[in-house]
C-alpha cells in the first residue's frame, strides 16, 4: 500500500515539475510578429524561397509577418544587407562575404542558413579570348572595382595561383558589367553573379569562356541568411521560425521552379512591357540556383563550420579582415543556444542528488549503449551470414568486435581525468559544507564544474555511439571530420604516451561512401601508428596527418616516425591474420579490414611506403563529384 502511495507521490511531483518549466514559456496567442528581410539584389528567383514562405503562408504558420525589401529603393539607391541589420533597419539579411567583412568591424553578426552552397561568381571572356590559365590574365583587361564583393574571389584565385593581384588596375565602371562590355571590346574579362551575362550573351549569340573560381579551390558559401547576433541570442525562437520557414520556402521553390517564375514576375513585375522576357531569364535563373544549393543531394541551408572558417582565413591572407574569428558564436544553433539559456533558467539543486542521478543515468547510458551496439552488430552479423555464408562475413564481424574493444580502452582513458575531477568537485563541497563556507556562489561554481565535466563524459558515450552506428547506405562526409572522431576517441591515449599528432596539409575534401566503415579504417591505421609509437624510446613521437584531393581522389596520408616496414614482409601486411605482433595482443585483422573497406567497399586504393623516420600510409577514396576541378556534382 505504501509502495502505491509513493508511486502516486512520484507522478504528482514530476507532473507539477513538468507544469512548472513549462511557464516560463507559455503565453497568450499573440498577433504575428513582423520581421524585415533585406535582399542584397532585385526581385528574381535568387530569393524564391523567401517568396513562396509568404506566399504559401510558411511565415504565418510560424507567427511571423515578413516584410521582403529589394536593395534597390525607389529613389535608385542600393541597399547594403549588412548595413541594414546592424543598424536595425531590418531584422534578418541575405549575404556571403560581405558578412565575414561586416564581422570583423564588430557588427556581431550571426549566419542562419547558407542557401547557395557554392559561390555563384564567375569571370568571363570571348571565346577566342587567349586563354589557358590565370597566368594568361596577365596580358588582358580584366575589369575590377575597388570594393567589389565580385572582386574578392578573384584576388583569391590569383593569389591562390601565385600570381599578385595588385599588378591589374582598378576601374571606375558604373552600373553593372554586361556582355556588351566584350563585345566592344572595353574589357577582356567581366565578372558576373548567378549567370545573368552568360543569359543575355546565349540570347546575343555571343560565345564565351568563363573561369570559376571553385575550379581553382576557392570554394565560398553564396546567398546566405544572416541576422544580429543580440536578437539570435534574446530571440532565438524567432530566428528559428523564419529559418524553418524559410527552407520550407525554398523547397517549395526548386521543386516548383515555372510555377513559381510566373509568380514573381505577376507579383513584382505587373506593369512592365518584357513580361515574357523577364519569366525567362527567371525560368534560366531558376535552373542557376538549384545547381547552387546542391539540391536535393545537400539539405537547404546546410552549414559547415570549417568552410565558413576557410573563408575568413581566405580573407585575412588577402588583408580584408585582421582579427581572428570564434565560429561557434558566428553560426547560428538553435539547440544550443536553447540548452544555454536553460541551464541559466536551472534553479541550484541538492549537488550530491543531482551527481549521483546523473552517474546512474550515464551508467545506464553506457550499458544500453553497449547493448544496442552489441544488438546491431549481431543483427547486421546474422543477416549477412544468412545471405552469404562466406568468410568475409566472420572476418569483418571479428575486426567490429576487435575495433570496439580498442575504443573502450580509448573511452576508459578519456573518462578517467573526469572522474577524478568529479571526485574532487564532491571532496570540496563536503568540506565546504562541515566547515561552514558552503556558500551559493561556491554551491554555483560547483554545480557548474561538475556539468561540464558530466557533458564532456556524455560527449564522449555520443561519439562511441556514433562512431559505432551501423550504415547500410552511402553518404557525403568530409574526410576531415571522420579523421577528428577517431582522433578524439584517441585522445587521452596519445596524450599519455606523450604522442604527438600534426596536420600540415588541410583541404576540406569531401568523400563520398560509408563515413562509418571508413572512419574504421581510418581507426585501424591511426591506432597501429599508436602501437608502435608508445613503446618507443623516441622523445618526438609525433604522428602526422595530410589531407588533400588528387586526381578526383580524397586522400588521406598517415605518417609516423615509429621506424617503418621491413620489406620482406611488406607484401604480407594486408594479409588476414597477419600480424606482427604477440599472438595475444594482435588479431592480424587491421589491416586486412581496412584494405577491404577502402578498396571494395568504397572502390579506393590503399599504399604505404617507409620514410626517413618511419612509415607513411595512403588512403584515397572517390571524392565527391570524381572531378579534379573540385566541384561537387551529384
Amino acid at each position: 500500500m505504501k509502495d502505491k502511495k509513493r508511486s502516486k507521490l512520484k507522478i504528482f511531483m514530476s507532473l507539477l515539475l513538468l507544469f512548472l518549466f513549462m511557464l516560463p514559456v507559455r503565453g497568450k496567442a499573440e498577433e504575428p510578429q513582423k520581421v524585415v528581410l533585406q535582399l542584397r539584389w532585385q526581385h528574381q528567383f535568387q530569393f524564391a524561397g523567401y517568396y513562396m514562405a509568404q506566399a504559401l503562408g510558411y511565415y504565418a504558420e510560424e507567427g511571423l509577418d515578413v516584410e521582403i525589401r529589394s536593395a534597390f529603393t525607389p529613389e535608385g539607391k542600393v541597399l547594403n544587407a549588412p548595413e541594414e541589420v546592424a543598424s536595425k533597419r531590418a531584422d534578418f539579411g541575405i549575404g556571403a562575404i560581405d558578412i565575414l567583412i561586416a564581422e570583423d568591424e564588430k557588427t556581431d553578426f550571426m549566419v542562419v542558413a547558407s542557401i547557395f552552397q557554392r559561390s555563384p561568381t564567375e569571370f568571363f571572356m570571348l571565346e577566342n579570348t587567349p586563354y589557358r590559365s590565370p597566368a594568361d590574365l596577365a596580358g588582358l583587361k580584366i575589369a575590377r572595382r575597388r570594393d567589389d564583393l565580385l572582386d574578392i574571389e578573384l584576388q583569391a584565385l590569383l593569389i591562390r595561383e601565385g600570381i599578385d593581384p595588385s599588378v591589374f588596375p582598378f576601374c571606375n565602371h558604373v552600373g553593372n558589367f554586361q556582355v556588351e562590355d566584350l563585345v566592344m571590346g572595353k574589357f577582356d574579362v567581366v565578372p558576373g553573379y548567378l549567370g545573368a551575362i552568360s543569359y543575355y550573351a546565349e540570347k546575343k549569340g555571343v560565345k564565351l569562356k568563363r573561369i570559376k573560381p571553385i575550379d581553382y579551390g576557392i570554394d565560398f558559401y553564396g546567398d546566405t541568411i544572416f541576422t544580429r547576433r543580440s536578437l539570435a541570442l534574446t530571440n532565438p525562437e524567432l530566428v528559428e521560425k523564419f529559418r524553418r520557414a524559410s527552407i520550407k520556402g525554398w523547397e517549395y521553390a526548386l521543386n516548383h521552379p515555372e510555377e513559381v517564375s510566373r509568380y514573381i514576375v505577376d507579383k513584382y513585375y505587373p506593369l512592365a512591357e518584357d513580361k515574357q522576357e523577364i519569366l525567362e531569364f527567371n525560368l534560366f535563373q531558376a535552373e542557376k540556383v538549384k545547381d547552387f544549393t546542391l539540391y536535393p543531394v545537400v539539405q537547404i541551408g546546410n552549414i559547415n563550420p570549417y568552410r565558413w572558417e576557410h573563408m575568413y582565413t581566405t580573407l585575412r591572407n588577402l588583408n580584408l579582415v585582421h582579427d581572428n574569428i570564434n565560429i561557434n558564436d558566428f553560426i547560428f544553433d538553435y539547440e544550443s543556444i536553447k540548452e544555454e539559456r536553460a541551464r541559466q533558467r536551472q534553479k541550484l539543486v541538492n549537488i550530491f542528488t543531482l551527481v549521483m542521478v546523473v552517474l546512474s543515468l550515464f551508467a545506464l547510458t553506457v550499458y544500453l549503449t553497449a547493448r544496442r551496439t552489441m544488438a546491431e552488430l549481431k543483427a547486421a552479423f546474422d543477416k549477412q551470414l544468412e545471405e552469404n555464408r562466406q568468410k568475409e562475413a566472420l572476418i569483418i564481424h571479428q575486426a567490429r568486435l576487435a575495433a570496439m574493444g580498442e575504443m573502450m580502452a580509448n573511452i576508459a582513458h578519456q573518462w578517467r581525468q573526469p572522474l577524478n575531477n568529479l571526485g574532487l568537485v564532491l571532496t570540496n563541497l563536503e568540506d565546504a559544507y562541515q566547515n561552514g563556507e558552503l556558500t551559493p556562489a561556491f554551491m554555483a561554481a560547483s554545480m557548474e564544474k561538475s556539468r561540464r565535466l558530466i557533458n564532456n563524459l556524455s560527449r564522449t558515450i555520443e561519439d562511441f555511439r556514433d562512431f559505432l552506428n551501423p550504415r547500410s547506405r552511402k553518404e557525403v562526409f568530409y574526410v576531415y571530420e571522420a579523421v577528428t572522431s577517431v582522433l578524439d576517441l584517441m585522445e587521452e591515449n596519445l596524450r599519455f604516451h606523450n604522442i604527438k599528432v600534426e596536420l600540415n596539409r588541410l583541404e576540406m575534401v569531401c568523400a563520398y561512401g560509408y563515413a562509418n566503415q571508413y572512419a574504421q579504417a581510418v581507426f585501424n591505421v591511426i591506432n597501429n601508428s599508436f602501437e608502435v609509437l608508445k613503446n618507443s624510446l623516441r622523445r618526438d613521437k609525433k604522428i602526422v596527418l595530410r589531407i588533400y584531393r588528387e586526381q578526383g581522389m580524397a586522400v588521406l596520408e598517415i605518417e609516423d616516425n615509429g621506424g617503418g616496414i621491413d620489406e620482406e614482409i611488406g607484401d604480407k601486411i594486408f594479409q588476414i591474420y597477419f600480424t606482427t605482433k604477440e599472438k595475444s595482443k594482435g588479431t592480424g585483422l587491421g589491416l586486412y579490414i581496412t584494405k577491404t573497406i577502402i578498396e571494395q567497399h568504397m572502390g579506393g586504393r590503399i599504399s604505404w611506403h617507409n620514410t626517413e623516420e618511419g612509415l607513411c600510409m595512403q588512403l584515397a577514396v572517390p571524392a565527391w563529384g570524381g572531378h579534379e576541378d573540385g566541384n561537387l556534382q551529384g
